[in-house]
């Protein structure tokens, strides 16, 4: 490979197999990923991590693709259709949808500026590594949001979101940022230790379960792989109710009964949702005067988009993980990581009115797409 010019590196076309992409770091894709996790810190009321994915998907319009490589035309249909629908649905209920839909739409970006190789998938995990540790630190140091005594926020913002990051995106960190065993293993151990310090009982879940996909899922085959993914997302949402409330978690139960009025709402809502859904940016309830997100991302997205959303967006997710099996069999442990990255996002979207449609979601997908370049590195891979 030739040598790197500039440490932005925007556009190196002497790149022609995906393998030889990741041997150096990629100072832009490292510097704007390391920013993702600052979810509390806002310009212009515009959050700091979505201006830096709009400023790393404009700087991926000025990259060749690895090889050649196109997006799988499966991803293509299945995020045309979604941005499609939520502007139809947008319209048609007469609500502001351009921000939502803005918002998708830079997530689709993320999708196949990975699915293209347009990313540098090393620099993505170093970054989001770097930045994961810095923010967790911070939060323990007490700089930052601290509305949740005794649980990890900071830039994090939320408990619960922050789980949510750290879970997927710490996942992607620890798998991507090296192949060394030793370098993964000191990114695991500060990830691990931040989601504990969450508090967020669907976070460490998710954080079990991704153990459990590393462990045991990889190993299997489409089917059983699949049916493995779904049982642990059940599992979670199956889970009886007085085996929620114990130890550290005992006193959930005035924030456990909110949560049920607001899913009691949310089926209202839905009750009443025509099959477009009631637009993008909808996803919020009304108990007893104030105003809560959805706490349920599967419903969530039916609120904005109908079924035909939630299915979209769940087509997208199954697609970059069935397409990762073969690589994970055969050991691959960044193609396991990815899946499972996107196992944590079926956990998480559980309890979080946001996962789904969420910047993590488009990350663990861009790299699972990307990852599936190296099971074919020369050529363009077309799906």
């Amino acid at each position: 490979m030739s040598r790197i010019d500039s440490p932005w590196n925007l556009a190196d076309r002497t790149i022609e197999r995906a393998d030889q992409a990741d041997r150096e770091i990629r100072m832009s894709d490292f510097m704007l990923m390391g920013v993702l996790p600052l979810r509390s810190i806002a310009v212009a009321g515009i959050p700091v991590n979505e201006l830096a994915m709009v400023a790393l998907v404009g700087l991926c319009l000025f990259r060749p693709a690895r090889g050649g490589a196109r997006l799988p035309w499966v991803v293509v249909l299945l995020l045309g259709t979604l941005l499609a629908l939520l502007v139809y649905s947008g319209q048609a209920n007469d609500v502001e949808w351009t921000r939502r839909v803005g918002h998708v739409a830079v997530l689709a970006g993320l999708v196949w500026a990975g699915g293209t190789g347009r990313l540098s998938t090393r620099s993505v995990g170093a970054g989001l590594a770097t930045g994961l540790i810095v923010v967790m630190g911070l939060a323990v140091a007490g700089l930052g949001s601290s509305n949740y005594p005794g649980r990890l926020t900071g830039y994090l913002a939320d408990p619960n979101a922050g789980a949510y990051f750290i879970a997927v995106l710490g996942t992607l960190a620890i798998f991507f940022c090296d192949e060394r065993a030793k370098v993964r293993l000191v990114v695991a151990v500060p990830v691990a230790a931040g989601l504990t310090l969450s508090y967020s009982r669907t976070g460490l879940m998710a954080g079990v379960f991704v153990i459990i996909w590393l462990v045991v899922g990889r190993r299997l085959g489409v089917v059983g792989g699949a049916a493995l993914a779904a049982g642990l997302v059940w599992v979670v949402n199956n889970i009886p109710e007085d085996l929620t409330t114990v130890g550290p978690f005992s006193d959930r139960s005035g924030s456990d009964a909110l949560r049920a009025r607001i899913i009691r709402q949310e089926q209202v809502e839905l009750a009443s949702a025509p099959w477009y859904g009631h637009g993008p940016g909808t996803a919020t309830v009304d108990v007893r005067g104030l105003e809560f997100f959805f706490h349920n991302s599967y419903l969530a997205t039916r609120q904005e988009g109908g079924w035909v959303a939630l299915i979209l967006v769940l087509g997208l997710m199954v697609f970059a993980f069935v397409q990762l099996t073969p690589l994970a069999r055969k050991g691959d442990l960044r193609a396991a990581g990815a899946q499972a990255a996107i196992v944590g996002v079926a956990v998480m979207a559980i309890t979080l009115g946001e996962a789904l449609l969420d910047t993590p979601m488009a990350v663990a997908v861009a790299m699972a797409l990307g990852q599936r370049l190296m099971a074919v590195p020369e050529g363009p891979p077309d799906g």
